[in-house]
């Protein structure tokens, strides 16, 4: 099985990617207001979904030094033969942000997508952390470069339950610290909300909608567990996705994949997968403007270097949906 050292550049390239990683992090410092070419709209700084087409991005292990993750990110798009349009990142809750990732990715054409992580509503709604949150507003005003910012993503499921309370709790949590940035004159924060697919289907999903006025990207996570999962069948990503685009295309706003990801089975099947997912994308889910993929191992083999089949239909999505 292909490894992510497999897809590194040849050692004869690494000197020049290092010496060009150390000017990009010089000129990150010196212009933090840039603005990725051809992605937000200069006068707003909010995101702009692209006119035809979606975008394709990934997240990758965030483990290892700043060098070994911007590694990681390039040897993807050495794979497939151009820039991804999405980096998604992970945030600690108290961590500050943004930081060198977001500000590498704004000046290399990619959006950042920042998954800030998990608090409890109650001690937000409370005015705990109505300080840390006013600082984080001050210094993404200051970074001046448009960004994707969900925070507690799958807030439907059990795993997060504990944190995100009621609906009621965790909508007054959301327009509290939405309500933190628009004081502070954020304009450059594009806010993502993002559930799980599956509780779209169920219906516990749309409880926790904070309203159109506080949303501006609609988002759903959602996996094809099979056939590792004991008790999940193999389905299809439009299977996975359909009822979350049913309520969600209805809004008038941006859909994104926020994570989506897919195992092998039989060889072949997941390419295969992949391969259905882009027709599905292209011709049906045309409101879907963003789409994730979770490349990484944890618990589960999501990779999608697991088989030259799955890379090679990835590679082939990615052109087949360019958004530009």
């Amino acid at each position: 099985m292909p490894t992510q050292q497999s897809l590194r550049r040849a050692p004869s390239r690494r000197p020049w990617m290092l010496a060009a990683l150390a000017a990009l992090l010089a000129a990150a410092t010196l212009t933090p207001g840039a603005i990725a070419a051809g992605r937000p709209t200069p006068s707003s700084g909010k995101i702009v979904p692209p006119k035809n087409g979606t975008w394709v991005g990934t997240y990758q292990e965030a483990t290892g030094p700043q060098l070994v993750k911007q590694s990681r990110v390039l040897d993807l798009e050495d794979v497939l033969g151009r820039k991804e349009d999405v980096d998604h990142i992970y945030e600690g809750w108290q961590a500050p942000f943004p930081g060198w990732r977001e500000a590498w990715d704004n000046l290399n054409g990619r959006v950042p997508f920042v998954s800030w992580a998990k608090a409890s509503t109650a001690a937000v709604n409370s005015g705990r952390y109505d300080g840390m949150i006013r600082q984080r507003a001050a210094d993404v005003k200051a970074a001046g470069y448009p960004m994707l910012l969900e925070w507690v993503w799958e807030m439907d499921g059990h795993r997060n339950r504990h944190v995100a309370g009621s609906p009621a709790s965790f909508i007054a949590a959301w327009r509290r610290i939405h309500g933190i940035f628009d004081r502070a004159g954020v304009t450059n924060v594009s806010w993502v909300w993002c559930p799980n697919a599956w509780g779209f289907t169920t219906g516990e999903a749309q409880k926790f909608y904070p309203g159109d006025a506080y949303v501006d990207w609609i988002c759903a996570n959602g996996y094809n567990w099979g056939p590792a999962r004991q008790g999940d069948e193999w389905r299809s990503f439009q299977w996975i996705f359909q009822s979350f685009y049913d309520w969600a295309s209805t809004r008038g706003k941006p859909l994104m994949i926020g994570e989506f990801g897919v195992l092998e089975r039989r060889p072949g099947d997941k390419a295969q997968w992949l391969k259905d997912a882009a027709a599905t994308l292209k011709t049906q889910f045309t409101g879907i403007k963003a789409v994730v993929y979770f490349d990484v191992k944890k618990r589960y083999n999501w990779r999608l270097s697991t088989s030259a089949s799955a890379t090679s239909a990835f590679r082939s999505l990615a052109k087949t949906l360019d958004g530009g």
